[in-house]
Formats: structure tokens, sequence, C-alpha cells
């Protein structure tokens, strides 16, 4: 009886476990159902303006309108740890920038498809500074967020422009977003790289002068001598390999969704950044208010290039073999063929 009894329970325990498990499946079926694209995983959640386009996609069901069903999850601020998601399948797509291209070149499994605002990153020095143009950093220590940082690559662009070894001709040090301004201040390095909002904070309340812009939307002549490309994008869409050459119709309605986001930002700058905002995507403080977030938007002409951003990521592919952070031997036309999508 004792044995007839153990096999009674046993059996119903795998009925209950099986019963489980088919409604887990169910579930997961019914958290899919309407969303002919599937799910993707983006790493998006860093609190960053320039991720915009991630969470308008989500939160105006831009996704949604696609047949994605979308995660937006937290960014690694390590790219080989992206790098590595990227090649076992838990990321799909990200937004980014140029400082993907040596990456792609050493085997990141990731295409840019498409150009998706322009410039973010300044290159620094305190109101006081005697450094009065890129030619005067030669010889000084430059800090910037990371080595292999795109702050470092817009300041390295501008320093080869003006004749100086961006390898051997400055000091490179690193420091924290939010600490740099603060380094510079405290005659620890003598200029900065960084991004917004942090960059356009050190201009509007510390009165730092800018020495670099990359968002040369104006086309600004100087910054063009420097390198800064007219119009250029600095962010990209990326999508894995794994869609854009094995589902390049998952791969399309991705890129569709982006495009669609990034229009509505550019046409909404305001209701963009109170969204960003409100739904906490950026951390809101006396500075980072809705009028200042408004006004970086603004500034950023966000929009999905295709064709455009192609011969952007050329430019700066050339710009960077030229500075030394591709391999000296870089056939650019080959690089950029592998690292973009055209679907």
């Amino acid at each position: 009886m004792k044995v007839k009894h153990i096999i009674i329970s046993a059996l119903g325990l795998l009925l209950v476990a099986g019963g489980l498990a088919g409604c887990g499946n169910k579930q997961s079926a019914d958290s899919t159902k309407g969303y002919k694209n599937g799910t993707i995983t983006i790493p998006a959640k860093n609190g960053s303006i320039c991720g915009a386009p991630n969470y308008i996609a989500y939160e105006k069901g831009f996704f949604k309108k696609n047949g994605i069903k979308a995660n937006l999850v937290a960014k690694p601020t390590n790219i080989a740890d992206l790098e590595a998601g990227f090649a076992s399948g838990k990321y799909d797509a990200l937004n980014g920038d140029f400082q993907y291209l040596p990456a792609i070149q050493n085997g990141a499994q990731i295409q840019a498809a498409g150009g998706i605002h322009q410039g973010c990153i300044q290159v620094l020095v305190p109101k006081n500074s005697s450094i009065k143009s890129v030619k005067d950093l030669k010889g000084k220590t430059i800090a910037t967020p990371g080595q292999g940082s795109t702050p470092q690559f817009v300041a390295s662009i501008a320093l080869q422009h003006a004749g100086i070894d961006p390898k051997t001709g400055v000091t490179w040090k690193t420091y924290d977003y939010d600490l740099l301004a603060k380094a510079a201040q405290k005659g620890q390095v003598d200029a900065i790289g960084n991004v917004d909002p942090y960059a356009y904070q050190a201009i509007k309340e510390d009165h730092f002068r800018v020495i670099v812009d990359n968002n040369n939307h104006a086309g600004n002549n100087e910054m063009a001598k420097m390198g800064m490309k007219k119009d250029g994008s600095c962010c990209y869409l990326y999508l894995a390999d794994k869609l854009t050459k094995q589902n390049p119709k998952k791969a399309k309605a991705i890129v569709k969704a982006y495009q669609e986001a990034a229009d509505w930002i550019n046409k909404h700058p305001q209701q963009t950044a109170s969204i960003l905002l409100n739904k906490k995507y950026v951390s809101s403080s006396k500075f980072v208010n809705q009028k200042n977030i408004s006004n970086l938007i603004a500034s950023y002409h966000f929009g999905l290039k295709k064709s455009k951003g192609k011969a952007d990521v050329t430019y700066y592919a050339n710009q960077l073999k030229q500075a030394g952070f591709l391999k000296s031997d870089t056939n650019v036309k080959q690089l950029v063929n592998k690292a973009y999508y055209d679907g």
C-alpha cells in the first residue's frame, strides 16, 4: 500500500508539473500573440538622451506597430560585454556610435543600419584655459570617459587634422562622465572630451569653452577643417548579424520602427523630453530639465539615414584608420561592406 501510495503521489506531481509547463508555454505564446515579427532585446537603459529612439519606439508603439515585442534592458558599460551579448544572441539591436567600427573589424557580430542622429560630443577646456585651438593641445593631457570611447575618437580626429599624432602627441586619461569637468577645473587635465548632457552642462553652467564640436549641422568651416563632417551622423542603429543575415524580414521591421521613432522625435522634441524625464529613462535634475533636454534633442536632428549613414560610416572609418584606431592595412571599402546593412 505504501509503495502504491508513493507511485500515485509521484504521478500526481508529474501531472501538476506538466500542467504548469503547459501553462507556462501558453503564457509565453500569449505574450507574443499579435507580434508577427517576434521579440527583440535591446541594451538601451543607460540614462542617455542619445537613446531616445529606443524609448520612443517603445512608448509610442512603433515597435508594436511593426510586429515587434521589444524588451528594453540595462546597457553594459563595457563594449566587450555588448559584443558578447550580440554573439550569444542575448541582444538584437543597439543605438550606438561609430566607436563600434574597430570592434566590427575585430569580429563583433553587428552591422550599422543607418545614421540616427547628429553630434552629441564636444572637446572642452575650462573658461580660463590658455588653450584656444586644437593645435594648442600638443603635449597636453586630455581626459575622456574611456580608451576607445567616441569622445577619444572625436578628439583624435581633430588632433590628426591639426598635425598632432593622437597616440604620441598628447597624454590620455580616463574619468567617469560626471567627473571629467571637475578634473579639468582642478587642473588634473588640460582638456576633456565628453558627451551630452555632461558636455552641455559644462558649457552652460561652468562656462567651459568648445574646442571641437562633432555636431556640424551648420557646416561650420572651422569644424570641417578639424574633420567634423557636415551633417555627419554621430550615432547609428546597429543590428545583430543573426538578424540581418538570417531574418531580413525581422531586420527590416526593426529598421522601420526606428525610422518612424526618429522622425517622430525630430518633429516633437518637447514631447520626447517629457517622455524621457517622466518615464525616468533620463534622470532629472536642476539642469537636466524639460527645456534643456528639448533643446538638445532638437539640435541632434534625429532621423534614420540609410545611404547617407553609409557614407558617414565610410568617412569615419577613413578617419579612424588615419588616427591609428583601425589596422594600418584596413581596406575601408571592404570594412564598410561588412559593417553596414543595406536592407
